[in-house]
C-alpha cells in the first residue's frame, strides 16, 4: 500500500502576472465536424499559455488531416502517434502513460466536440494555487466543475456536478466530466504511475474520469468541484456519456446497473483506488470491496445504509440504496 503522496503541496512559484503552462490532452476519434471549435476554445484560453497533445484512435474521417495541418501551423499542437485503441478510455489512458509534463504547471483532459469558455483554466488554475485552498482546509490537488449541456436543437441545461462531496463517492462516481478536470502535475505523475504498471487495476477502468477522480482522492489529495459552469458539454448522438440527464438516460443507466456493469465497474475502481490508498481511505475501501465481493442479502444491505456517503446527489444516493438492498445492482 503507498503512503499519500498528495497531502503537501508548495505554494505555485508563478506571480499573479505571469502565465501558467498547461498541457491539454485531447483525445480524437472521428471529429472533424466540432474539432476545430474545439481547439479553438482550448488555443484561445485566457491568460494561460497551452500545449495540446494529441492521441487519435483510428479515425477513419479527415480528423488526422485536420490535425496534422493544425500541427504544422501551430506549435502549441503535438500529435502523438495515431493507434487503435478502442474506447475513449484507453485512449485518454494512453496519453497520460505517453505525456510529458516537465515544465508545465498542471495538466487538463479534452473531449473533441465541446467548447470551453475562455477563463476556464485561468479560473481553475488559480484555485489550484490557492495555498490553503478556498476553505482554508489545504490546497486542492485537482479540480473539476459544472458543465452547460447543450444539444441542436438549442436546449440547454446545467448539469450539476458539485454537490457536498462524501466520504467515499470516489468509488461510486467521478467528480464530473473529465473535460473540466484539471490536475497539479505531482497528482497527475500518481495516476500516471498506475497507468504505466501493467499490473494495475487501473488498466481495466472503463471511465478515464472516475478513474482519476478515485485515485488522487482515495491518496489523500483534495478535489474542488467548481460551481461555475466552464465548458459547453455538446450533446449529440454520438456521446459516449452524453449529459446523463433525462428519462432516456435513466432508464439507460438503470439498464447498465441491472445487467451488473455498474457493480463491476464500482468494484474496479475500488481495487484500483485501494493500490495507492492512505491509510484513512483504505480501511474504508477495504470495507467496500468486502460487502461487493460477498454480496450476501446482510452485505448488501449494511452498503445500502452507507449510501449517503457513497454518492453525492441525494436521488442517486437514494437510487443506489434502493438498487443494493434489492439485489438488482
Amino acid at each position: 500500500m503507498s503512503s499519500s503522496i498528495l497531502r503537501a503541496h508548495s505554494p505555485s512559484p508563478l506571480g499573479d502576472g505571469d502565465r501558467p503552462r498547461i498541457l491539454v490532452l485531447l483525445a480524437t476519434h472521428n471529429g472533424q465536424e466540432f474539432l476545430d471549435e474545439q481547439l479553438n476554445s482550448v488555443l484561445s484560453q485566457a491568460d494561460v499559455d497551452v500545449t495540446v497533445l494529441v492521441s487519435d484512435d483510428a479515425s477513419t474521417d479527415q480528423t488526422i488531416p485536420m490535425l496534422a495541418q493544425r500541427a504544422e501551423t501551430d506549435s502549441r499542437v503535438a500529435l502523438l502517434e495515431p493507434g487503435q485503441f478502442g474506447s475513449a478510455a484507453k485512449n485518454f489512458a494512453r496519453l497520460v502513460r505517453d505525456a510529458d509534463i516537465t515544465g508545465f504547471d498542471a495538466v487538463a483532459l479534452s473531449d473533441q466536440d465541446d467548447i470551453w469558455l475562455p477563463g476556464k483554466l485561468r479560473r481553475h488554475f488559480d484555485i489550484l494555487s490557492a495555498p490553503r485552498g478556498l476553505d482554508g482546509l489545504g490546497s486542492y490537488s485537482a479540480v473539476s466543475s459544472n458543465v452547460t449541456a447543450f444539444a441542436p436543437d438549442g436546449t440547454r441545461q446545467l448539469i450539476v456536478k458539485n454537490q457536498t462531496q462524501q466520504l467515499a463517492d470516489y468509488a461510486f462516481e467521478s467528480g464530473g466530466p473529465g473535460s473540466t478536470f484539471l490536475i497539479r502535475p505531482e497528482a497527475f505523475r500518481l495516476v500516471q504511475q498506475q497507468l504505466r504498471n501493467p499490473q494495475s487495476s487501473a488498466n481495466t477502468a472503463r471511465s478515464h474520469d472516475w478513474l482519476i477522480y478515485a485515485l488522487i482522492r482515495a491518496n489523500g489529495g483534495r478535489w474542488f468541484i467548481d460551481g461555475e459552469p466552464t465548458v459547453e458539454y455538446r450533446q449529440h448522438e454520438d456521446n459516449v456519456l452524453g449529459a446523463n440527464e433525462g428519462w432516456r438516460q435513466h432508464l439507460r443507466r438503470l439498464a447498465v446497473i441491472r445487467e451488473g456493469t455498474y457493480r463491476a465497474d464500482v468494484a474496479n475502481i475500488v481495487v484500483a483506488a485501494l493500490e495507492v490508498a492512505d491509510a484513512k481511505h483504505s480501511a474504508r475501501l477495504r470495507w467496500i470491496a468486502t460487502q461487493i465481493e460477498t454480496n450476501s442479502l446482510r452485505s448488501r444491505l449494511r452498503l445500502a445504509r452507507r449510501a449517503r456517503h457513497l454518492r453525492r446527489r441525494r436521488r442517486d444516493q437514494l437510487v443506489l440504496a434502493a438498487t443494493i438492498a434489492l439485489g438488482v445492482w
